[in-house]
This record gives C-alpha cells, sequence and structure tokens, in this order.
C-alpha cells in the first residue's frame, strides 16, 4: 500500500481575494488534510470512504473527485492506465472554507502523477487540479489547490508561465482556524460577491494587497496586520456569518492581529503572535463558534511542505 496526503488550506487570506492561498499544519504535529491510499491494481476502479467527514460525503463513490481525478490524470496522459483499489480518508469538514474539495483534488492527483511515475511535471499537474477545482467552485482559481500542492503562502501569478510565487512569513505567528460545523457552498458564497469594482474599489484592493507583500518582505509585522483588510469578499459575504464581527471585536481587543475568514467560510481563522494569544483565541471560538460536533479548533503554523507520501 502507498500513502498520500495533501494539506488544509485557506484561500484569500483576507487580503488577496483568489490571489492568496496559505496551507496549514497543526503545532502539535497531527496531520489536517486529506490521504488517499493506493492498495493494489485490480481489474476495475474502486474507492472505499473513510475519515472523520465521511458522513459529509454522498455514499455512492461513483461522482467522488477522486475518480474524476483518476480519470481526468488518464486523459492528461494519453494512455489508459491500471485500475486501482483506492481509499480516500476524508479528514476535513466539506464547504468549509478550508479547501476540502482541493485537498482531495491534490491529494489524488500527487498519488496518481507520484504512482505511474510522474509523468507529469509540477506546471502540468497544477493546471490540471486547478481546472479539476474549477468544476467544483465554478471558476478556475489557484488559490486553494497551490498551497495545498506546494505548502507555504503563495501569491498567484494570473498569466505568467510560474503560475504562483512563495512569500515571506513570519515564523511566530500561529493561526488558529475554527470550522463552526456548519456547510457554506463555495458557489453560493462565490454567488454574493459583486461582479464588477468602481476604479476607486479596485485600486484601493490592489493596493492593499501591495501593502501586505511589502510588509512580508520588510517584515514590518504592524504594518502586515494593518494591511489584512478583506475589501472585496467580506463585505458581501458577511450576511452569510453574522458571528464574524464580533467574534473579530472580541479577539482584537485582546490583542490578535488579525480574524479573517477562511476561504468563502464559514471557517474562521485567527493570526496570532505568540502561543497565549493562540490558546486564548482557540478556546474562545470553540466556545463562541462552534457549534456541533463536526466542529474543529486546531492551532497551526504555516505548513512547510504540501502533498507528499506519507
Amino acid at each position: 500500500m502507498k500513502s498520500y496526503f495533501a494539506p488544509a488550506s485557506t484561500g484569500n487570506f483576507s487580503v488577496g481575494f483568489d490571489l492568496l492561498g496559505a496551507a496549514f499544519e497543526p503545532v502539535d504535529g497531527s496531520l489536517f488534510g486529506d490521504e488517499l491510499r493506493i492498495h493494489n491494481e485490480q481489474p476495475e476502479l474502486s474507492l472505499r470512504l473513510n475519515g472523520r467527514y465521511v458522513h459529509q460525503l454522498p455514499k455512492d463513490t461513483d461522482d467522488n473527485l477522486v475518480l474524476q481525478c483518476f480519470y481526468a490524470f488518464e486523459k492528461a496522459i494519453g494512455r489508459t492506465l491500471p485500475r486501482l483499489q483506492l481509499e480516500l480518508v476524508k479528514n476535513l469538514p466539506v464547504g468549509s472554507g478550508l479547501g476540502s474539495s482541493a485537498c482531495s483534488i491534490v491529494v489524488a492527483c500527487y498519488a496518481f502523477n507520484d504512482y505511474f511515475g510522474k509523468p507529469l511535471d509540477d506546471y502540468q499537474l497544477l493546471q490540471l487540479m486547478a481546472q479539476l477545482e474549477g468544476g467544483v467552485s465554478g471558476s478556475v482559481h489557484y488559490d486553494n489547490v497551490a498551497p495545498s500542492f506546494y505548502g507555504g503562502l503563495l501569491l498567484m501569478l494570473p498569466d505568467s508561465p510560474l503560475l504562483c510565487r512563495a512569500l515571506p512569513w513570519f515564523e511566530h505567528w500561529q493561526v488558529v482556524l475554527c470550522y463552526p460545523g456548519t456547510v457554506l457552498s463555495t458557489k453560493e458564497a462565490r454567488a454574493v460577491l459583486p461582479q464588477q469594482l468602481t476604479l476607486k474599489h479596485s485600486i484601493a484592493f490592489a493596493g492593499m494587497l501591495s501593502r501586505f507583500i511589502s510588509a512580508l518582505y520588510a517584515k514590518d509585522e504592524n504594518e502586515a496586520f494593518a494591511a489584512l483588510q478583506d475589501l472585496v469578499a467580506e463585505p458581501a459575504r458577511q450576511h452569510l456569518m453574522p458571528e464574524l464581527l464580533p467574534i473579530r471585536e472580541q479577539l482584537t481587543a485582546q490583542g490578535i492581529g488579525h480574524v479573517g475568514i477562511s476561504g468563502a467560510g464559514p471557517t474562521i481563522f485567527a493570526v496570532c503572535q505568540n502561543d497565549t494569544q493562540a490558546q486564548f483565541a482557540a478556546a474562545y471560538l470553540q466556545q463562541h463558534y462552534a457549534k456541533n460536533s463536526d466542529a474543529i479548533t486546531t492551532v497551526c503554523r504555516l505548513a512547510g511542505q504540501g502533498a507528499r507520501a506519507l
């Protein structure tokens, strides 16, 4: 058996709608993402589902993303592949804003490429991942698949042959992720977004993203926190997540640098500067935002690795 893993990710990272994405891993060293196991080759392709959030997936596996990835990968390399006995360990909640669909796509595509001798290079593989993710979210964007694939904090580079570039990070930052246990469809969350921005609004968005990236390179932490403002998605999505503003008010009053929406939500993330802040934010979010047994709150650091064999 061969086993593969890809980490959870946060798209947008508040200031960079569709252009910034980060992969995270728990500070306790546990795995936070999806795992794909390839058991053996067999006459027919099959998929077994497992993991904490398996109950959120359709029981009929025929239309599962992992199988879609297999057929898309097969088409991309242009030859018929041996059929496999697969097992998806679904450890990320669906519709959570943690890059759940992207994570399944990344781990599957990475696994197939590795298992069959790496016929696709990283550029081709990332393009395939983004196309498959676009079929789920309604538009092709890289801000979840790229960090889940590579790890780190990434800036997407539209129309560039690089596709994305890794950015600096404040190593002492910890990010608390809290999924409340409820589902928010990415398509639904995108549907409420404005279809056009005014010139003034566009300049403000570009300026804030530039300010944040400049602060990262200058290692100016205060400036980085000041620039972490979502001028595009959050104003349109606030009614879908009414708890966000009161939670932000309470946590920032305790000195926590930033509270934002992870991806399309409903997961909230809090950027903290030390262990004390992170533990406070985790306890507060678990008490005031977690709603049921599906909820999860975890203290994370930036993931140093993306998709990989275990």
